[in-house]
């Protein structure tokens, strides 16, 4: 894991953000149109004559928009024609989003101008973008295309591979390849992965399709980097091609299957609360746990049950003392109808709040976790709607005057979301550093103290456990349940957008962090 959980808001695509049309969906120019640029225009609202009397007579579909393609690295979504910090979104390579006009608008910081993409905003009209995108470019990022839900791809753990930028030839293969020893990853002895060894797994990349054609073009360099040892990547198709099969990452680069180890999914997920499920409840976090009930003469005595490690209970109000040990009455029933009890001991208790908490606006959604008990509980006022187990820093509670990145620590106190990506690459490279390691395409990530954030982990299944490098670590499903949950919501054809300080995309959502 690394010490840090900072972005990389780089070169990695997600195919969660629309891809662009595999054709124009209407005639439009080949270039931005040579008019003058105009001024942005403040949205009207319609005439009242417009709005009231009976609808007008149906008519045909409207043509479809124009959509603007990001082909960079990073297309910022500007809250105004302007190139400056204040952004309000952005575009990765391969989204395509649609315009509200194809007439440009005047700004400052860029001289070709700026489109008015939906719902709102303005993107730079400059190389990160085009009207028209070649069709090799649609080709691999509809290929590249994540699917919706929890796992957006697939994800495997780097034993040192190459980056290919095209179809190798077999003698390009064995010159790039000479150095990393032999292939075949699945039956090579397994190294300690330490927090990554309980999700790794042996299994071959299905389905494998043949290696379409565009896949064998590109760059003359077939090589664009190697993935560090230790290193993970995302991939959503696996082709074959002379006899290997190779993985199609997110960022559209071409791996060797044989040099990678598959994640396996974890099946962990909290609970959502409502009429049936609701506070107070006890989750048992790491091994099974004793069932216990209480005998006529009152004292308590396993009954021969367990709970499951990584389930949880509701709980009652009886609290018991027997033999220095204290138990608490649950709402689970043994055959017989009487009320089972747990070791206080043994389990989380996470009770409802009856006061919001300093920092907290009335109607504002906002997240509480506690790291010592490992647990998480996703409010709308005084409602709590989601909990959960959660990963902190694996150095345990902060310390004063210690550098929280450093030491692994989560930081304490009450934040708010700044930023939704809806996957990030993280790592502990410094800008401009050479990569040394990386975690691609996190999902579902909202940062509330940059760089630590709340995000899921596809690559270990701790969930209750201190274990991640600072950040708040949850289960893909639970991280993607908070991200569709919390304010602000992500226009659905955004790859991020910013909450706290931009006050065009709405609310934004508190995360209280205590010990």
């Amino acid at each position: 894991m690394p010490k840090r959980c900072a972005p990389l808001l780089a070169t990695f695509a997600l195919g969660a953000c629309t891809a662009p049309p595999a054709s124009p969906p209407a005639p439009r120019p080949a270039a931005p149109p040579p008019a003058p640029l105009t001024a942005p225009a403040p949205p009207t609202a319609a005439p009242a004559a417009a709005r009231a009397g009976p609808a007008p007579p149906a008519t045909s579909a409207p043509a479809p928009r124009a959509r603007l393609t990001s082909q960079g690295s990073t297309s910022w979504i500007y809250g105004r024609p302007k190139v400056d910090e204040r952004y309000l979104g952005y575009l990765r390579s391969g989204c395509s989003i649609a315009l509200r006009s194809l007439d440009r608008v005047r700004g400052e910081g860029c001289p070709g101008g700026f489109y008015a993409v939906e719902p709102r905003g303005y993107v730079c009209n400059d190389s990160t973008v085009t009207l028209e995108p070649s069709p090799r470019f649609v080709a691999v990022a509809a290929a590249a295309a994540a699917s919706s839900g929890p796992f957006p791809y697939r994800y495997a753990f780097s034993d040192g591979a190459p980056m290919y930028t095209r179809l190798p030839t077999a003698e390009e293969q064995q010159r790039t390849e000479r150095s990393l020893g032999p292939a075949d990853s699945r039956t090579r002895p397994r190294r300690t992965l330490s927090t990554y060894e309980d999700l790794t797994s042996t299994d071959a990349p299905e389905p494998v399709e043949p290696a379409p054609s565009f896949l064998e073009t590109g760059e003359e360099h077939p090589v664009r980097e190697a993935i560090p040892r230790g290193s993970m990547l995302s991939f959503t198709r696996a082709f074959s091609a002379a006899g290997r099969t190779f993985l199609l990452t997110a960022d559209h680069a071409l791996v060797p299957a044989d040099r990678v180890r598959l994640f396996r999914r974890s099946r962990f997920h909290g609970v959502r609360l409502d009429g049936e499920v609701r506070l107070p409840l006890a989750w048992l976090r790491h091994v099974d746990r004793p069932q216990y009930r209480r005998l006529p003469s009152g004292a308590l005595e396993a009954n021969g049950g367990t709970w499951p490690a990584k389930s949880s209970v509701g709980l009652g109000s009886t609290v018991v003392e027997h033999e220095g040990r204290r138990y608490r009455e649950t709402r689970d029933h043994d055959g017989a109808g009487a009320p089972l009890y747990v070791a206080l001991a043994d389990a989380s208790v996470v009770e409802p709040v009856e006061k919001l908490p300093t920092g907290v606006k009335p109607g504002q959604k906002w997240i509480v976790v506690h790291l010592g008990e490992g647990t998480l509980v996703a409010y709308e006022g005084l409602r709590p709607v989601l909990t959960t187990l959660m990963s902190p820093g694996r150095g345990g509670v902060p310390v004063a005057g210690q550098d929280p990145v450093e030491a692994s620590t989560t930081p304490l106190g009450v934040f708010y979301v700044t930023f939704k990506d809806r996957a990030a690459t993280m790592t502990h490279d410094k800008p401009g550093e050479p990569r040394t390691h990386w975690i691609a395409d996190v999902p579902f990530t909202q940062y509330f103290d940059p760089p630590f954030a709340l995000h899921a982990a596809y690559w270990h299944d701790r969930f209750g456990e201190e274990t991640s490098g600072g950040c708040i670590n949850v289960s893909p499903e639970d991280a993607e349940a908070l991200f569709a949950w919390s304010d602000p919501p992500v226009p659905a054809e955004w790859q991020g957008a910013t909450g706290a300080g931009a006050p065009e995309n709405g609310a934004t959502t508190a995360v209280v962090v205590r010990r």
